[in-house]
């Protein structure tokens, strides 16, 4: 959360134009970051006009603070004083009177032993009388935990005259101290957040402007002003403590704690703040993106034909295509392709699954919840004699496949990427890193790429790019609203996050789903091997593509500077650095030490229990994950399972070796490696790799000479060359619902277009040429 936010959201309603003007200091900050930007020639002259103007509007909110605390302080003191004086002189002998015979002064405030006195009088001779009463004009601006009746309506029904006036003293003495506690709390918390604010505005003035305020400013003119010397906040606890004291001596007979907790039932919330986790971040994204705004356009909607009604049209979208899916189904179903009832209605089912999946009728993640509950009603599981499988033995075995160690190593990234990222680890590297790209956007450019290729490896080409916006937020907003820079570094974090799939096991989901069809496991250090070099290249390649398209050097020959994140690491870091460190050179040497783990889900337990069971990791940490992208995965695996098991998958593979088997293998590796590639491009790189990877799989063990191993990797790497639409993969996906200030996106579908096809083409032929060549040399 932003400070700004957490400023708005704790501040007193009535009082919120009196605090620091937060968000408009820091307005000014960064205009006078752009211009600094559009003027790179920093004279002395200039440093102190820029510098002279900040302090000026600075100047006017220390003074606006001072003024109103000062003003608030006299009149609460004044008000304390003149209650005290009250309590002493009118309440104390009557108090002592009517409670001197209560045995319970300990356990009960005065009005609730008054309550029980003057009701048992109440029931021999009091009749039910109401009078007029004054109340009294408090107005609480707090909300209470608890809420009670009202103590003087339920006392004044039963009461003398007498007592009912000491009734309504006592209520109105409760009032009036409430209030006063709640007030100097309020005036408290005002000296506390504005305290933090001046704190906050002056280290973003230094960081943005290179400027050495915050240690000249701070300690010379606001801590030394009166609302925030140690003194003022030592005597307004003073007053409170004051305050604390008259009402436990006025109503719960000296009991401190009593008071206190009364009291404090009736302060206003405060809102805190933690680390976000990147998985987080792109929860909030997407909210902000896809969530009702009161001010959003009106939805456009289509007439249904034949009928006077109008419907959403994105809704008429999605059911025509789910009929369409559906329709196709029930064909299938009655039509007899494959001379099996089991592959009949497998094929069935992988053609509405693929449907559904490619149109998304429905949110991709509930067609694969809806995949088990299918497969098991149809039948399609079958024993290794040919028979059908039993419905409760088949249920069992799809549940069995939907939870591999594939998933473990999944969640296992997932916490990884949650660490690195909660704790500024991965920001802080990014940011130091690109700080020494200089400012011509060529480097710029060049150097964003590269780190989310690197970035990629560890946390997922779907969380870095979110990661990589935020660090070039600087840049982005001292450009003009139209220059073609914004659209090119978007673009290239994008590219080179769909690049950076192919990294290692755990950079993207599709490779999840590819290595689990690999047998045996080839290792993290023989993926490196295959897929660094084809990634290296295509960075380049695409880095190259965007510089002939957009020209960025021409639109700004200088970009601001992104600073690099400030200190040194703490244990905290240091402990997820080495749990990091361990869980990848463990997945590295998991071929070595196979006999004794047997499986890299295993693996993927540690950085698990070891961030989780510390606290590094939290609840709503682990309730952030993409549990969609983990559903999505497990779906997959059922739905291939289902595939083999029918003996539909051996089916199809053969049909296809017939075609193909007198091919090279490198021309069969490029046959599939285009197919994938429309394929991901039209819908997206893990629905690909779920429908064909196995498919593939199975003709590589059907050949004369079995390559398994090498058409699976080739398969699952062209999977993330697919990069030519918004739809295509999740960095895609991320980049196009990013806005300029001004609301408007700053990527259309043509951008992907012109340059994510090409480099989808020439990345897709390095996976058949370069990758074939690097994976027969591993023997694959």
């Amino acid at each position: 959360m932003k400070f700004s936010h957490q400023l708005q959201l704790n501040a007193v309603p009535d009082w919120i134009d009196k605090y620091v003007a937060y968000d408009a200091l820091k307005k000014i900050i960064f205009q006078l970051e752009k211009e600094r930007v559009d003027d790179p020639v920093l004279t002395e002259e200039r440093r102190l006009d820029a510098e002279a103007r900040f302090l000026t509007a600075l100047d006017m909110q220390l003074e606006k603070v001072f003024d109103f605390y000062t003003q608030q302080e006299s009149e609460l003191f004044l008000r304390i004083d003149e209650l005290e004086g009250a309590v002493s002189s009118d309440h104390k002998g009557h108090r002592l009177s009517l409670n001197a015979s209560h045995p319970y002064k300990s356990a009960h405030s005065p009005l609730e032993n008054l309550e029980s006195e003057l009701h048992d009088a109440s029931e021999k001779t009091i009749p039910d009388t109401k009078p007029e009463m004054e109340h009294s004009k408090v107005h609480f601006r707090r909300r209470s935990s608890t809420t009670r009746i009202s103590i003087e309506s339920r006392l004044t029904r039963h009461t003398t005259r007498d007592s009912q006036v000491y009734v309504e003293q006592l209520v109105d003495l409760r009032s009036q101290l409430i209030d006063l506690f709640v007030s100097l709390s309020e005036l408290e918390s005002y000296i506390e957040l504005n305290r933090t604010a001046f704190q906050k505005i002056l280290k973003k003035y230094d960081k943005l402007l290179d400027g050495n305020l915050r240690e000249q400013y701070l300690p010379k003119m606001v801590l030394d002003s009166h609302p925030f010397t140690p003194r003022t906040v030592e005597i307004l606890r003073e007053q409170i403590e004051r305050v604390e004291r008259l009402y436990a001596d006025a109503l719960c007979y000296g009991n401190h704690q009593m008071a206190v907790r009364q009291m404090k039932s009736h302060l206003r919330d405060q809102v805190t703040f933690d680390r976000n986790t990147v998985w987080k971040d792109m929860v909030g994204q997407e909210r902000r993106i896809n969530d009702a705004h009161v001010k959003d356009k009106a939805v456009p909607t289509v007439k249904i034909p034949f009928t006077k009604y109008r419907i959403n049209k994105e809704l008429f979208r999605q059911i025509i295509c789910f009929s369409i899916a559906i329709a196709a189904l029930i064909i299938l179903l009655n039509v007899d392709c494959f001379g099996n009832r089991q592959e009949n209605y497998c094929f069935a089912l992988l053609i509405f699954a693929a449907i559904m999946w490619a149109t998304e009728a429905i949110p991709i993640y509930a067609t694969s919840l809806m995949i088990p509950f299918l497969i098991v009603p149809l039948g399609i599981l079958r024993n290794p004699d040919g028979s059908e499988m039993p419905a409760k033995a088949a249920s069992k075995a799809v549940f069995q496949s939907m939870f591999s160690g594939t998933i473990m190593m999944l969640l296992g990234g997932f916490a990884l990427a949650a660490a690195l990222s909660k704790y500024g680890i991965a920001k802080a590297f990014a940011s130091h890193v690109l700080s020494r790209a200089g400012t011509r956007p060529r480097w710029v450019l060049l150097a964003i790429m590269l780190v989310a290729v690197f970035l990629s490896m560890w946390i997922s080409n779907v969380a870095t790019p979110v990661l990589c916006f935020s660090l070039i937020d600087p840049i982005l907003r001292t450009l003009a609203d139209d220059s073609p820079v914004a659209q090119c570094l978007l673009l290239g974090i994008a590219l080179a996050s769909c690049i950076g799939g192919m990294t290692s096991p755990i950079s993207s989901p599709q490779n999840i789903v590819t290595i689990q069809y690999m047998q045996p496991n080839p290792g993290w250090g023989k993926w490196f091997g295959v897929a660094l070099p084809i990634s290296i290249i295509s960075v380049f390649v695409a880095w190259a593509i965007l510089l002939l398209v957009y020209r960025p050097d021409r639109a700004s020959p200088h970009l601001n500077t992104i600073k690099p994140t400030k200190g040194k690491a703490n244990w905290t870091q240091m402990y997820v650095m080495f749990i990091t460190i361990l869980t990848i050179g463990l997945w590295c040497a998991e071929s070595s030490m196979e006999a004794h783990i047997g499986d890299t889900g295993i693996i993927a337990a540690i950085p698990l229990f070891m961030f989780f069971g510390t606290g590094i990791l939290n609840k709503d940490d682990l309730n952030n994950f993409l549990w969609s992208v983990v559903v999505l995965a497990q779906g997959g695996m059922a739905l291939g399972n289902a595939v083999t098991s029918s003996g539909l998958l051996q089916d199809i593979a053969l049909q296809i070796k017939d075609g193909i088997q007198n091919l090279e293998v490198i021309a069969i590796l490029a046959i599939f490696s285009f197919l994938i590639l429309v394929f991901a491009t039209f819908v997206s790189h893990t629905v690909a790799a779920l429908i064909i990877v196995p498919i593939v799989r199975e003709v590589g063990q059907n050949l004369p000479v079995p390559h398994p191993n090498l058409l699976v990797m080739g398969a699952g790497l062209a999977c993330s060359a697919g990069m030519g639409l918004p739809v295509s993969g999740y960095p895609n996906m991320s980049a196009v619902m990013m806005e300029n200030p001004l609301g408007k996106p700053y990527l259309t579908t043509k951008d992907f277009i012109i340059t994510g096809i090409p480099t989808s083409i020439i990345c897709t032929v390095l996976v058949f040429t370069l990758g074939y060549g690097i994976m027969a040399g591993f023997g694959f």
